[in-house]
């Protein structure tokens, strides 16, 4: 099932080397998807949850050893713009999606990722409670 494009979008950043807190940015690298599967980049769909519900699946469902530093939100749309799909792939959870097919050739798909990025609102992580 395609994801609408008014749909609302996030990918969670656990590198520092994501995103910039000084300039209130996202960097492409926060879209280079794993080498395991490089046609991919993994995200959520958030429009219909709360700050809280969205961090609470970052923390879930993605991080692993590396704590979720920030996340980039965008919408469908722009996905759609750069000529790629969002596909829902709920198998992980029931929002998660699919953006693809990426191109293979590492310039090309660098281009499409820093516009993602730069269509991407930088939401920085609470800090953690204690």
């Amino acid at each position: 099932m395609n994801v609408p494009p008014d749909e609302k979008l996030t990918r969670f950043i656990s590198s520092k080397s994501g995103f910039s807190i000084g300039k209130k940015t996202v960097s492409y690298r926060a879209f280079i998807p794993p080498r395991k599967n490089p046609q991919e980049i993994s995200v959520y769909r958030i429009t219909t949850l709360t700050e809280n519900e969205i961090w609470e699946i970052g923390k879930e469902y993605v991080q692993g050893e590396n704590q979720i530093k920030a996340r980039a939100d965008f919408l469908a749309k722009v996905v759609y713009e750069n000529s790629l799909i969002v596909i829902a792939d709920t198998q992980v959870h029931e929002l998660h999606a699919n953006i693809s097919p990426l191109p293979t050739d590492r310039e090309d798909r660098d281009e499409i990722l820093r516009e993602l990025a730069l269509a991407s609102e930088l939401v920085i992580s609470p800090p953690e409670e204690t």
